[in-house]
């Protein structure tokens, strides 16, 4: 993908070179903030396949990854003629996200005392048709993540409208409309350090600190091919661009590791597609004709479903054994991610 993406930039500047007298070209660095969270929930798993026998239910869990990490971005643009070309690339520049949040529902416990003498149980409860269980098992740990965002997009204008302010005929503004196709890659790479855990519902064996050892790592990438249009504004040094766009087919592919975990570690890997909204606000400030700086906020949000196979690896505690176990659940994964940033921007054209 990132080869084609160069290869189309090269052709477009080709293209442009030699159908238009002039090329025009902007840089953008900038830094910012980005926040949100990247959320999967599993369940409905069936009673055969579920490793303790419970009824089908969603969400049987559910973990929350929170985003809150300063990056710096670099875009670039080149535009001829009626047709543009942009991309830009989004990391990290530090690594403490917010804490994760871990929720499990319906998790079997040994009780001495149960109704039916000694055995394992599990909280619920039934109207004769579904099934319920309690919320047994919440946590919350420490994450360091890294973040990967580039996208590339072509635009074509499709309309131009100039006019002058009914106060002040010297102020010539413009308005002009852009619709584009545009491709967009988000990579998250968690690591996550237990903090604490507890048990609302009262089951034993649950209540205790983390050790500061990495107890769940967590890889999720989006691919969002998209739709956008985009109305941009301009009036002497001011600009402001507003953005919508669609994604009907998103694919999310993530990868859980649950590395302390008894009996374990388990193991999950699951696929899930769906559709995402954009939405993105750009408003600039023109210092000189060539140099400007700006303030860019973009929202994204994402809802997809799929499924998620999970292995639990054959292993021991010294006193009870296990071998391997699979299945399959499904799952939902949803991001709400919002990136503000500020940047400064430099503009130059070459003429034939």
């Amino acid at each position: 993908m990132k080869r084609c993406c160069v290869l189309l930039f090269a052709m477009f500047l080709c293209m442009g070179s030699t159908a238009y007298s002039r090329v025009e070209f902007e840089i953008t660095p900038g830094a910012g903030y980005l926040i949100g969270d990247n959320t999967y929930e599993i369940g409905d798993a069936p009673a055969e396949l579920d490793p303790w026998g419970r009824e089908p239910y969603f969400p049987i869990s559910r973990l929350e990854f929170l985003l809150g990490v300063w990056v710096a971005s670099l875009d670039a643009r080149v535009a001829a003629g009626r047709w543009a070309l942009s991309g830009g690339v989004r990391v990290n520049i530090d690594d403490k996200a917010g804490n994760m949040r871990d929720y499990d529902w319906g998790i079997p416990f040994w009780d001495e005392d149960g109704d039916e003498g000694p055995g394992w149980y599990v909280y619920e409860w039934t109207d004769g048709e579904h099934t319920w269980y309690a919320l047994d098992i919440e946590s919350k740990s420490k994450t360091e993540v890294n973040a990967l965002i580039w996208e590339a997009k072509i635009d074509y204008e499709l309309f131009t409208h100039h006019y002058r302010s009914p106060y002040d005929t010297s102020d010539r503004g413009t308005v002009r409309g852009y619709f584009g196709l545009g491709y967009e890659h988000r990579a998250f790479e968690y690591e996550c350090r237990l903090i604490r855990q507890w048990s609302p519902s009262g089951i034993p064996g649950y209540d205790y600190n983390g050790d500061g050892a990495v107890g769940i790592t967590y890889d999720v990438s989006y691919s969002i091919p998209y739709a956008e249009f985009t109305l941009a504004g301009s009036s002497q040094r001011l600009g402001i661009a507003l953005s919508a766009g669609f994604s009907p087919f998103v694919t999310v592919r993530d990868e859980d590791v649950h590395l302390l975990r008894t009996p374990g570690p388990i193991y999950a890997e699951g696929k899930c597609t769906g559709n995402a909204l954009k939405a993105r606000a750009d408003i600039r400030y023109d210092i000189t004709s060539r140099w400007s700086v700006g303030v860019l906020m973009d929202y994204l949000f994402i809802r997809t479903s799929g499924e998620q196979d999970n292995v639990v690896y054959a292993g021991t505690d010294g006193e009870a054994f296990w071998g391997d176990e699979f299945w399959t659940t499904d799952e939902k994964i949803t991001a709400r991610q919002a990136l503000f940033t500020f940047n400064v921007r430099y503009r130059f054209g070459l003429s034939r």
